[in-house]
């Protein structure tokens, strides 16, 4: 169980890099998010997953709408994730096409109509692009405090590679940890791509 500190910790870090990210330019938070999509399509476990799990993005995310054309276009399967309101769980269902209409579900997020939802199980997944508020370069994550992500991420096998997205200043010296935090394999921001398994 997290302690009080560690909660108390990550909420510092929650709302300083919130606002951060909040105050962005929205220009330049376009033209990073761009940078930071070109650096995975040509990311080399990119390019060799056959299922690839995106998280749709919110405004102040790193936006992830131009990744799924290009990934639908190689051959992929796409999926996303959906909150599951009466599970209180994220369930992950596969696009059916590039032309996949959007609704917006729990906490705002986009998720298929309820007519295009076709759900798959976890072992479906050989790759997760996944969102967060904070990272650190060893893999850690911070996202938005309620856990769905990383009870999503471990129920993904050892198998599936974790690759994350961030704007360079969401990504600091150490984020604290507990025992439910998933860690990344790959962190990819506007300067750089770097490889935290192993670390």
């Amino acid at each position: 169980m997290a302690t009080e500190t560690l909660v108390r910790q990550k909420a510092a870090i929650r709302r300083q890099i919130l606002d951060q990210r909040r105050s962005q330019d929205p220009e330049v938070r376009a033209a990073h998010s761009r940078s930071i999509i070109t650096a995975l399509l040509r990311h080399e476990a990119f390019i060799q997953a056959k299922a690839v799990l995106v998280y749709l993005s919110q405004d102040e995310e790193v936006g992830t709408d131009a990744l799924l054309a290009p990934a639908l276009e190689s051959g992929k399967r796409v999926f996303v994730p959906v909150m599951d309101r009466d599970s209180d769980e994220l369930r992950i269902a596969e696009l059916p096409g590039p032309d996949t209409r959007f609704q917006l579900g729990p906490f705002g997020i986009r998720q298929p109509v309820d007519e295009d939802l076709n759900f798959v199980s976890a072992e479906a997944v050989d790759l997760v692009v996944a969102p967060g508020v904070a990272f650190d370069r060893k893999g850690g994550r911070i996202g938005h405090g309620k856990g769905y992500y990383d009870r999503l991420l471990s129920r993904l096998g050892s198998h599936v590679t974790r690759v994350a997205l961030a704007f360079d200043f969401q990504v600091l010296d150490t984020v604290p940890q507990d025992g439910s935090d998933v860690r990344m394999d790959t962190l990819i921001t506007e300067k750089s791509t770097m490889n935290c398994s192993g670390i």
